[in-house]
């Protein structure tokens, strides 16, 4: 399992509380949202490989928000979105597509297929703090 976790020091115990799931199957982008979250965000960052892989975490974990690449090998992010939104025990949490893909109207593509935002490659590290912290309280 690709599982990894990276938790920001001297963070409050309740924002240490909050774990966000990212399902990525490059680990380079894994690797900066490692760095992005020790660096800039107090919360339990927790990484799989695959979308088979993040979807028995998020059964497991119930993390407070999923970040899920939507061109993953396999089941790609948006055949997982589907499972997720199936089933009862984990439908409600939030989850973000994050896309590399520059296609007009993606945003909205994404929102319509029931992702809750979209948040585009590379990222631009203040509007993604800012977006993270905002959905996350």
């Amino acid at each position: 399992m690709g599982l990894k976790m990276s938790e920001t020091e001297g963070t409050s115990a309740n924002e240490a509380e909050i774990k966000v799931l990212y399902i990525e199957d490059n680990g380079s982008n894994v690797k900066l949202m490692q760095d992005i979250f020790l660096e800039f965000l107090p919360y339990t960052l927790v990484s799989a490989s695959t979308a088979e892989e993040g979807i028995v975490l998020s059964k497991q974990l119930k993390p407070d928000l999923i970040l899920m690449d939507i061109n993953l090998h396999g089941i790609s992010g948006h055949e997982a979105l589907k499972i997720i939104k199936a089933d009862s025990d984990i439908s409600s949490i939030p989850v973000i597509a994050i896309s590399a893909d520059v296609i007009p109207n993606q945003p909205d593509e994404i929102s319509e297929n029931g992702f809750d935002d979209y948040i585009s490659k590379p990222f631009d590290l203040a509007d993604l703090i800012k977006r993270l912290k905002q959905r996350l309280g």
